[in-house]
């Protein structure tokens, strides 16, 4: 199998539900990855310019089964798009597992937002409140979501790790139905190691959000030093490796751009290669 062939469309069943705004989680499935379990390959609704539409279409022939809607920033202009092509998202609804990165600033009064998403979205990505004055009172609004919005089968709401001792922080303060996405990058920028962390939060991490560091790119280009693509010699993603195969949940390749986004599943498909032959070329096809 080929990591890189574009899966199956899986069986639809939410979208137009979705689209009349009813409650409840839709039924959808992803294909299992090849040689990482049933870990399914995100990547988000931002990897060429465009809206959110625009973007879907883009990845409906791509070989990824899922897409993370970014609301890292929900304002008025953000509103009235995701309003406009909401309908036309939930008909995709059949095509990706969609998870939703809600707002950096996240307050009371998105929970309109959630409420929308809920029947659309398998997980919420949070991040953790900045400051420890604000931890009780974020730790309660998510349990409370949790509690209106959730599923009793596994947490829906996720909290991410970003600046070391915020998630820490926020975690003893929430009610079990509230899990963890790790973020890879988050981590190798602060010199940390993805595979001890997911060891200690493991039974708690429902997304990986999985993405290297290229400090050189970004003294060329601007951007940011993480969210490159991972590349298959990287020390941190080999000792990951055994882990990652063994993952049950969204693996969201989380890079920005389609051309990083492919750099990154050819270089997973080279681990997988190099793993058979090291298992004596016993694959699966």
């Amino acid at each position: 199998m080929d990591i890189l062939r574009a899966p199956e469309e899986p069986a639809g069943g939410g979208d137009a539900e979705c689209a009349k705004g009813g409650s409840g989680v839709p039924a959808r499935g992803a294909p299992p990855h090849p040689g990482f379990s049933e870990a399914s390959f995100s990547v988000p609704s931002w990897v060429v310019p465009g809206t959110y539409l625009e973007n879907l279409r883009f990845l409906a022939d791509k070989p990824v089964a899922g897409v993370e809607l970014l609301f890292f920033i929900y304002d008025e202009e953000v509103a009235r798009l995701f309003d406009a092509e909401f309908e036309g998202i939930c008909e995709f609804g059949g095509r990706f597992v969609f998870t939703a990165h809600l707002p950096d600033d996240l307050r009371p009064e998105h929970e309109a937002l959630v409420g929308r998403l809920a029947p659309l979205v398998r997980h919420f990505v949070v991040h953790p409140a900045a400051t420890p004055e604000a931890w009780g009172a974020q730790a309660r609004m998510l349990d409370a979501w949790a509690g209106e919005y959730g599923s009793a089968d596994a947490p829906r709401f996720l909290l991410e790790n970003t600046v070391p001792g915020l998630l820490e922080g926020v975690l003893p303060l929430l009610d079990a139905n509230v899990g963890v996405c790790m973020d890879t990058g988050h981590l190798l920028e602060r010199g940390m190691r993805p595979a001890e962390f997911l060891a200690r939060h493991g039974g708690r991490v429902r997304e990986i959000h999985l993405h290297g560091m290229d400090r050189g790119r970004a003294a060329v280009d601007g951007r940011l030093a993480d969210h490159r693509a991972v590349r298959p010699g990287d020390a941190w993603l080999r000792e990951l490796l055994p882990s990652l195969r063994a993952f049950h949940g969204v693996v969201n390749l989380e890079v920005f751009s389609w051309d990083e986004a492919a750099e990154s599943l050819r270089a997973l498909q080279s681990c997988r290669e190099a793993h058979w032959k090291g298992m004596g070329g016993r694959g699966d096809g």
